[in-house]
């Protein structure tokens, strides 16, 4: 009787389904009321711009906030530059704040989207300048990998890193030293990085090595404006960390 019950069920939902998928078929969709908009960035719509309105307004508000300033405009560029000092600074003065062992810092020059321009700092240029969700972690290292990672620095041209100062000569990294001390292949390093390059990537693949790591529950432009806060004018870091010989 079971058996007769369930082939009754199974024979009720073949055809169920199949008078559905054969009423989909005879069903054609119709499209009515058809009104075509012309995109060309100056469409106004009232009700839309009413609706976004008080939001837009709180975010300026908050993002027009002055946090801070800057002595002097500082600009991207490899090897290294002003700013791309300045922000491996920032970095590392932050994650020595949750452990002041941290020796060194890196980060992408590609995360650093656009210069600092000298006057007022707002919120809004600190989320313009580091504008990615990257987190911020403290990664262990064997003194081999921090080679490694010197000669990926060193194949890329340049890079953002503090605490760590190497020569780049055909591509290759010489002279590589972490607080103006030679590597030691014995000893662990402990690096401030961000997550996405914690999987190697923008051609870091050493950086996917670490044998440690901890998360310091802090966005890249967090850090920054929490230095803001720290620091209320910023003036570039003059020091040479690569050579280009």
């Amino acid at each position: 009787m079971k058996k007769i019950i369930t082939t009754f069920i199974i024979v009720a939902i073949v055809v169920a389904s199949t008078m559905y998928h054969n009423k989909q078929q005879l069903s054609s969709p119709t499209i009515s009321n058809i009104s075509l908009v012309n995109i060309n960035g100056d469409i106004n719509h009232d009700a839309m711009e009413s609706l976004i309105a008080p939001y837009k307004a709180q975010k300026d508000s908050a993002m027009n906030i002055v946090i801070g300033s800057a002595s002097e405009t500082m600009e991207i560029a490899l090897p290294e530059s002003s700013l791309t000092r300045l922000v491996a600074d920032i970095l590392l003065a932050e994650a020595r704040k949750a452990d002041p062992e941290v020796h060194m810092a890196v980060t992408n020059i590609g995360g650093i989207r656009r210069a600092l321009y000298q006057g007022n700092i707002t919120v809004g240029d600190v989320f313009e300048i580091l504008p990615f969700d990257n987190s911020l972690l403290i990664l262990e290292y064997k003194g081999s990998d921090i080679l490694a990672l010197a000669n990926a620095i060193a194949a890329k041209g340049g890079e953002s890193i503090s605490g760590l100062t190497l020569d780049i000569n055909n591509n290759k990294a010489e002279n590589i030293k972490i607080n103006e001390q030679p590597i030691d292949t014995t000893l662990t390093y402990k690096v401030v990085s961000t997550d996405y390059l914690s999987w190697g990537n923008d051609q870091l693949a050493p950086l996917a090595n670490y044998t440690h790591s901890t998360p310091l529950n802090l966005m890249m432009r967090d850090a920054m404006l929490n230095y803001l806060r720290d620091n209320n004018t910023l003036s570039a870091p003059t020091d040479k960390r690569i050579s280009l010989k």
